[in-house]
């Protein structure tokens, strides 16, 4: 019989998307989300609301599709496994475990050759931190080893704040060295068992650690680009990837590039697939699980893309007549969360 389910942790914005894309192709789906309200629930098949805890609900999940994937990576890893002691999931919980810990990300990444992260140190207590600190000559930044995303468990350091953390419990957290970087890109590849393709690289700027824009092609240079997709290729040759993951990077004054952190699912800054390539970032992910293999992106415009955060909202029937906008149909407001996002050729 056919193989023509998908089971989707997560129920936000790009599980409905997936959804979406999983239509196109006659697939059904079926949502996992631990809230009542989500985007992707008008846009599924089906779905289960529960905690990652209730076994019975967890089990019928499992039974309710033919392959799994994430769309955010923080998801408990006995989670991930009870699926793959039945299932297929994409990508397998290795790589999701990986990303989920920015030490043993970074420590994965720079195990592989010419590929080099920021300097960044293991911090586990107050003497630690103050060592490091030094260390990268008073500037960097400290971040939480797990469940940060979007500027989320992320603390920027100082000679005048320092001191606040003299009685903080630090285990279990990373010490970045702050740096001063050209510009922030990122590349997404997509992979199955036979063939791998990439996404152009793309500039990407942040506000308050949110991505706030990300502009098709990025304004880097032939070299500059060749070395970015050598890099996502390499990783995930390396961690023999089978679905999607997003690289985000650094580009040095000097025009090296040092990768910033992996996303092991599709990703905000390649929403510009939706609408500018032939075949999306969700529809390519589709492929790999289902057919086995990935489809080239065929991209056909320069353009861009803007997330629509908290208050901007408010603007939304503005945007609705002027860009491609995509509403993400959240319950609340909030101040920093992303709402929605549109897209526009320049």
């Amino acid at each position: 019989m056919k193989k023509n389910s998908l089971g989707i942790i997560g129920g936000g914005q790009l599980g409905m998307f997936l959804c979406q894309a999983a239509k196109k192709q006659n697939l059904r789906t079926v949502v996992f989300s631990t809230t009542e309200n989500f985007s992707a629930k008008n846009f599924c098949d089906s779905y289960f609301i529960s905690d990652f805890n209730d076994n019975t609900k967890i089990d019928k999940f499992i039974d309710s599709a033919d392959f799994f994937t994430i769309e955010t990576e923080n998801i408990p890893k006995n989670f991930l496994k009870k699926i793959e002691k039945k299932k297929k999931l994409f990508p397998n919980s290795n790589i999701i475990e990986i990303s989920q810990n920015r030490l043993k990300e970074k420590k994965f990444l720079n195990s592989i050759e010419n590929i080099k992260t920021v300097n960044f140190k293991s911090i586990n207590n107050f003497d630690d931190l103050l060592k490091s600190f030094n260390l990268f000559n008073h500037k960097a930044i400290l971040k939480t080893c797990e469940m940060g995303y979007d500027g989320k468990g992320q603390f920027k350091l100082s000679r005048e704040n320092i001191n606040k953390f003299k009685n903080s419990k630090l285990k279990n957290y990373i010490l970045e060295e702050l740096i001063n970087f050209k510009k922030e890109i990122s590349v997404i590849v997509c992979r199955s068992q036979k063939d791998i393709v990439t996404y152009p690289p793309v500039e990407n700027i942040h506000k308050d650690s949110i991505l706030r824009e990300t502009i098709f092609p990025a304004d880097i240079s032939q070299n500059v680009k060749k070395n970015a997709i050598s890099i996502a290729k390499r990783i995930a040759n390396e961690l023999d990837l089978e679905g999607i993951l997003a690289i985000e990077m650094f580009l040095m004054k000097d025009n090296t590039v040092l990768v910033n952190e992996l996303a092991p699912r599709p990703h905000n800054s390649g929403h510009w697939t939706m609408d500018f390539c032939k075949i999306s970032q969700f529809d390519n992910l589709v492929y790999s699980i289902f057919y086995g293999n990935t489809r080239k992106p065929n991209p056909f415009k320069e353009c861009r893309m803007v997330n629509v955060i908290g208050k901007d909202y408010s603007k939304k029937n503005n945007y609705q007549k002027k860009y491609n906008f995509y509403d993400y149909f959240k319950d609340e407001i909030k101040e920093l969360r992303k709402m929605a996002h549109y897209t526009f050729t320049d």
